[in-house]
């Protein structure tokens, strides 16, 4: 999967961010979750949601734009991603699912963090190696591009939508 900063040369804001991973969750039927579903991922031990659908619509619309750290977390769960990810200045979600999902990851980084340059570029060429050994790809999870999040469409006010209606009623009788 391609990263948020290769589609984009902009900062993408915590709604661009929210939408993004909005699109990679579906429903029955291929659709987005709602957020009364996203708000239902949030449940703690009581069975209760720890976000209201209200926050997590303020927050996909851009209207809340400085969530607390609690909002965060609960954001995370909600769109099953890492909390850092939702961060300003994060957005290569790929790298932060595996530091977040794999220990080994980050023991490696941990062994050569004081070995500097020499060492980062070792366990590169060993990694390389050891995946064009088994037959993959030399650098995963640039094949499928997403590109930028759609965005919301505009509501039609009643009159453009009576017209709309009104042209496509005349396009079927004509």
């Amino acid at each position: 999967m391609a990263t948020l900063a290769s589609t984009t040369d902009s900062v993408w804001s915590l709604s661009a961010k929210l939408l993004f991973l909005r699109g990679r969750l579906t429903r029955e039927g291929g659709k987005e979750p709602t957020t009364r579903d996203l708000a239902s991922r949030t449940t703690d031990e009581s069975g209760k949601p720890s976000l209201d659908h209200t926050v997590i619509q303020r927050t996909l619309s851009g209207s809340k734009t400085n969530p607390p750290c609690r909002t965060i977390l609960g954001l995370a769960q909600a769109f099953d991603c890492p909390p850092a990810f939702l961060l300003p200045g994060s957005d290569d979600l790929e790298s932060l699912e595996v530091y977040y999902g794999h220990e080994q990851a980050r023991e490696a980084l941990r062994l050569i963090a004081d070995l500097g340059e020499s060492g980062a570029e070792g366990l590169l060429q060993a990694a390389r190696a050891l995946r064009a050994a088994r037959g993959l790809e030399d650098s995963p999870g640039t094949t499928a591009d997403t590109g930028k999040p759609r965005r919301a469409r505009r509501r039609l006010s009643r009159a453009e939508a009576a017209e709309a209606s009104r042209q496509e009623i005349h396009g079927l009788f004509s």
